[in-house]
């Protein structure tokens, strides 16, 4: 079966490759190391693998992921210093992200497409002892020939939708030898194990750990952030309404509620970050439609430093979103409202003890709303129309705003330790 996979997976891939090549110029970022992902690795890299003796591969796919293992690196260091870590993701702007918030003994590389080559290739430079991958990336190349060369494999921060365990279960034959491969499965949620258990039935390599977004430490300098609000916004006091990783159709009814309530409430601002720099253009446009005065931050330099404060700030920048909800008084956290679903990470704005607005179609996070939603730490609005009604209430009622925070803060306290346990966990595979 997995033979039919190395066949027919390349031929796909090559009809995809159009359509994925037009999306990551787009996107941006590239280097050189990009090649990674097809196997061929620099000279300099080359020779820095080469170097490494007890080698921790962690794998994670996208921002997110990576966010919540630059938190895991660093306690994994602190307990066991002595073992080298390589870092791989499959973005560019994951790539980014690693490179500017991961320790610099970490070296980093792409993810290799799960080629049967070019992974056999990187594993023979990286010998990793064990593997752990973030989240959900299940990739049969990976995970068999590193298990065929001896490592551990582990599955750490898990988390499975039901539509995928629901087609994991329906081709079991096929998936069980893969996920029997793992030697530990590390997940978010009793809900995510359950899922897993229809696949392996029950087993004592599942366990439940928590989600690792609870653990994330952000480094942030407020005092640098405030300096730069200072200079798009001019000087307090204000009141900043931050809208994290947004998506189409949500930053239009962001801009309108935005629009009337500034009205309403003298010293409002608006922080703007779209989940993918690339739509800055279209958002900008946006924002000139709307009439909305606004600056473009784009890799922390904005586009005319003399230009006078504005109203709304465009970040264009990869990043650079929990610095932003670092100095701010209330988020929405995006696609979940405006024709958009699935949902991002609402922890990150509680971190900071944030009042924390999100749509309804949070289907990704599902677990991790029902957190906040038992503990009223969080406004879910239902309805686009509702956007406007819910924001105007939070901005003239501090007092519930406050409290909206503080209880979001708490349930990110109450629910802290997933990397302790997984670690705990994962020692054993060390032994």
């Amino acid at each position: 079966m997995f033979f039919l996979y190395n066949l027919l997976f390349p031929l796909l891939f090559l009809f995809y490759l159009p359509f994925y090549l037009l999306h990551i110029f787009r996107r941006g970022g590239l280097s050189r190391e990009y090649w990674e992902r097809f196997g061929i690795f620099g000279s300099a890299k080359k020779a820095r693998l080469r170097q490494l003796g007890s080698v921790v591969w962690i794998h994670a796919v996208s921002v997110g992921e990576t966010v919540a293992a630059i938190s895991f690196v660093r306690a994994w260091q602190e307990r066991h210093p002595d073992d080298d870590i390589v870092f791989s993701c499959g973005t560019s702007t994951a790539f980014a992200t690693a490179k500017a918030r991961m320790p610099a003994s970490v070296t980093r590389v792409y993810c290799p497409f799960d080629f049967y080559f070019p992974v056999r290739r990187a594993l023979n430079l990286i010998r990793p002892r064990l593997l752990l991958i973030f989240e959900v990336e299940v990739w049969p190349n990976l995970i068999l020939q590193a298990k065929k060369r001896g490592a551990k494999i582990a599955l750490i921060n898990g988390r499975m939708s039901d539509r995928s365990s629901q087609g994991y279960a329906r081709w079991k034959r096929i998936f069980r030898p893969l996920f029997n491969s793992f030697d530990c499965l590390c997940l978010q949620s009793a809900a995510d194990l359950e899922r897993v258990a229809r696949i392996l039935g029950e087993d004592p390599r599942l366990q439940v750990c928590g989600s690792m977004k609870f653990d994330q430490v952000p480094d942030c300098d407020s005092s640098d952030q405030a300096e730069l609000l200072q200079n798009f916004f001019g000087p307090p006091p204000r009141l900043v309404f931050t809208a994290g990783s947004t998506h189409a159709g949500e930053e239009e009814l962001v801009c309108q509620a935005f629009k009337v309530l500034q009205k309403e409430f003298a010293g409002l601002k608006l922080i703007l970050v779209p989940r993918h720099h690339e739509r800055a253009a279209a958002v900008a446009g946006l924002l000139d439609e709307m009439q909305l005065k606004y600056r473009l931050l784009r890799d922390r330099q904005p586009e005319n430093e003399k230009q006078a404060a504005v109203d709304v700030l465009l970040v264009n920048c990869t990043g650079e979103l929990m610095n932003f909800y670092a100095v701010s008084d209330l988020a929405y956290v995006g696609k979940s409202l405006g024709g958009q679903s699935g949902g991002h990470n609402i922890i990150e704005p509680a971190i900071f003890g944030l009042a924390v607005m999100h749509g309804s179609q949070m289907q990704n996070f599902r677990e991790v709303v029902e957190i906040f939603q038992r503990a009223k730490a969080a406004r879910q609005v239902e309805r686009d129309e509702d956007l406007l009604p819910a924001l105007r209430e939070l901005l003239a009622e501090p007092k519930k705003r406050l409290e909206l925070g503080k209880r979001a803060r708490g349930v990110v306290e109450q629910n802290r330790g997933s990397i302790k346990r997984s670690i705990d966990i994962l020692e054993q595979l060390k032994a």
